[in-house]
């Protein structure tokens, strides 16, 4: 559940406020309730969440509505102030200019005092109060078309005759100055809603200009009891005049979030920097395991080829297998499974070289044999195997024979 609080100040570090639970579904709404209390009182309020809304004083706010041509709709809050400097008795740069929604050509302004807004968000800001909006209070005094509303306090009435008119009267003053107000406008009201209590309604009526008093209608509604019901009603279809805008608009509250989130964000950092390091623990023990096996690559490789420059062991080892392989299919180590079984199989029969010539996957053989005929066998057999066995030319060797033997496969 969020909430809405709405706050005015009476008297240093002392507030009045009203706060309005309200659903996600804005239909569903809880009843309002009222707080008197100091700053630390209302801060305990809004720390869950809630959006705290300052009101500023009806007097120190005044709402004008300008037309535009489209040409100058880009440079509005640049050039509506200097439009209306005519207007204005203080000088426009000491007055901040707040602009409402843009309907057709035409948009709301309201204006009030740099210095008061200041102090306002000074004042709050001593307080740790964060602010989402500062609004004047006639903006939540219900009004509606062909209508003035009217909310009677003690000293004074507040008057709201159009969704941006109105202002604050002094009760010895309230007659006259209304009747002013019938005087001067193009059109007048068909009904005056008049909040007060009822033991006042005599009192009101006779300060009313007389044609007023035919159109009264009566609420016993206090002035926070009012605010609610505008509250409420600007919750449904938001018109307010936001003053926190230009040079006081509220910046992004990253410490707001900082505290929402910062236990997540450590836990968060916790797991990265555990990740990271135990991922840096297996790199290193992966580059330990890699050394190792290349250093066992290479005594492979040297065990193979015991000579020669070593540059990419697995590559060389590689290429020296392509070598070995013939050009038909037949392979050195094909043909070698072929031969050996051969040759092991006559007695006293050894090898005493052997070369191989991948061109012609010819394997030439030097033997030592206890006879010719051991020779001639060891031939024949390999003949017999489909494989293409000559001499090459024999000799005696003491009492053994020396043969050369040249063999290929079909």
């Amino acid at each position: 559940m969020s909430s809405t609080i709405l706050a005015k100040q009476c008297g240093i570090g002392n507030y009045e406020w009203l706060q309005l639970n309200r659903q996600h579904n804005k239909q569903a709404q809880t009843e309002p309730q009222y707080f008197v209390g100091d700053a630390e009182r209302l801060q305990e309020q809004g720390i869950e969440g809630a959006d705290i809304i300052l009101l500023a004083d009806a007097e120190t706010v005044v709402f004008k509505t300008v037309g535009f041509e489209d040409s100058e709709r880009k440079l509005l809050r640049q050039t509506l102030p200097y439009t209306l400097e005519d207007d204005c008795i203080d000088d426009v740069d000491s007055l901040h200019f707040a602009l409402g929604t843009v309907v057709e050509n035409t948009v709301p302004i309201a204006i009030i005092k740099r210095e008061q807004i200041e102090q306002q968000l000074h004042d709050a800001a001593e307080q740790g109060l964060e602010l989402q909006q500062i609004v004047s209070e006639l903006s939540f005094i219900p009004w509606y078309e062909h209508s003035w509303s009217l909310v009677v306090e003690d000293e004074t009435w507040l008057v709201r005759t159009g969704e941006y008119q109105g202002f604050r009267l002094d009760v010895a003053t309230a007659s006259l100055s209304l009747q002013l107000l019938l005087d001067e406008s193009d059109q007048l009201p068909e009904r005056l809603r008049v909040f007060c209590p009822e033991e006042r309604h005599v009192e009101v009526l006779n300060q009313l200009p007389e044609l007023l008093r035919g159109m009264v209608e009566w609420h016993d509604d206090s002035y926070w009891q009012v605010l609610a019901q505008g509250l409420s009603e600007q919750v449904m279809q938001p018109k307010v005049i936001n003053l926190l805008q230009g040079s006081y608009a509220r910046s992004l509250p990253w410490f707001k979030w900082w505290k929402l989130w910062k236990m997540a964000l450590i836990l968060l950092a916790a797991v990265m920097i555990t990740q990271i390091v135990a991922s840096y623990a297996e790199l290193k023990i992966l580059e330990s395991r890699n050394i190792d096996l290349r250093a066992q690559i290479e005594r492979s490789y040297r065990s193979v080829v015991p000579r020669g420059a070593v540059m990419d062991p697995e590559k060389q080892l590689q290429r020296k297998v392509s070598e070995m392989k013939g050009a038909g299919g037949d392979g050195f180590v094909v043909l070698l499974q072929q031969i050996a079984p051969v040759l092991a199989a006559v007695d006293g029969l050894i090898i005493q070289s052997l070369n191989y010539t991948e061109k012609q996957s010819e394997i030439r053989l030097t033997v030592l044999a206890n006879g010719f005929a051991d020779v001639e066998t060891a031939r024949a057999n390999l003949e017999k195997l489909g494989l293409k066995a000559e001499l090459g030319g024999s000799s005696a060797d003491g009492s053994k024979t020396r043969a050369r033997l040249r063999i290929r496969g079909n």
